[in-house]
């Protein structure tokens, strides 16, 4: 009988970029924690897209590869790839990112270290084609208060315990939340009363190109600010604080490209 992998990484991938991807999984290959499994959902991808894929399930028999046939969005590919997982721990990767050689090792570890954390996530590097460009730092133990800039954690750097996804509803797949499905998962498992922990370490290289922001449409920004009020009030926040809260992806779109890429290196260079 074939023995259970520790740790399930769920990637949900619509015609990912080949070097990318390969990048990606052969950091999961060369993890200090050899119990693993892949479980990479195909999200309707082109034939070009689906031949990537297939050639990376090839390279490891630790990688499990379905297909679905449309692109049904991260939140549908993300709860196929839960259904299918077998690992106690269900870690996050995006088909861009990398993973550093420890990421699964101490993840649980900590895990296994504070049973009344219910995920654990990191910090990042940020990458683009240039390489290393800045980081990504993340509150310890975040609060209701750290959901008002952003979400406080990085979601492919994220390992659940398993029940938590599991009786926390799993991933939205409704469209209200396309693009924002990370984010409102954490507003939803912190009303449920559950705690993360980001450990102060830079566990995963985060692709994130300095021209991004021109990718994130009005239409997606509406979206954010309608989940901020839903979310910051669940947490029970303020009025006043949920309100401003909700007015910051508003704001983004009244302010000019150039702008925007000043504020974001200077945040994170």
């Amino acid at each position: 009988m074939e023995e259970k992998p520790v740790v399930s990484v769920l990637m949900g991938s619509h015609n990912p970029r080949w070097d990318l991807l390969r990048r990606s999984v052969l950091s999961l290959v060369g993890q200090t924690c050899k119990s693993w499994e892949l479980v990479l959902w195909d999200d309707g991808s082109s034939p070009s897209g689906a031949m990537a894929l297939e050639q990376a399930a090839a390279w490891d028999p630790r990688v499990r590869l379905y297909r679905g046939r449309e692109n049904r969005g991260l939140g549908y590919a993300l709860n196929r790839c839960l259904e299918r997982a077998r690992g106690e721990y269900l870690a996050r990767l995006d088909d861009d990112d990398l993973a550093f050689p420890r990421r699964l090792e101490l993840q649980k570890a900590a895990l296994d270290r504070r049973p009344e954390v219910s995920w654990v996530g990191s910090h990042a590097l940020l990458l683009d084609a240039g390489g290393v460009w800045g980081r990504l730092s993340m509150p310890e133990f975040p609060g209701p208060k750290d959901f008002l800039a952003h979400s406080p954690y990085i979601h492919p750097s994220v390992m659940f315990r398993r029940e938590t996804l599991e009786q926390g509803g799993g991933y939205s797949q409704q469209p209200r939340y396309f693009g924002c499905e990370d984010y409102q998962l954490f507003f939803r498992l912190h009303a449920q009363g559950k705690q993360g922990w980001n450990l102060p370490a830079a566990l995963v290289g985060y692709w994130e190109d300095r021209d991004s922001y021109r990718r994130r449409t009005v239409s997606r920004r509406l979206r954010e600010a309608a989940l901020r009020w839903e979310g910051l009030g669940a947490l029970g926040l303020p009025v006043p604080a949920a309100a401003l809260g909700t007015l910051r992806p508003l704001g983004a779109c009244l302010m000019p490209g150039p702008v925007l890429r000043w504020v974001k290196e200077r945040r994170h260079g």
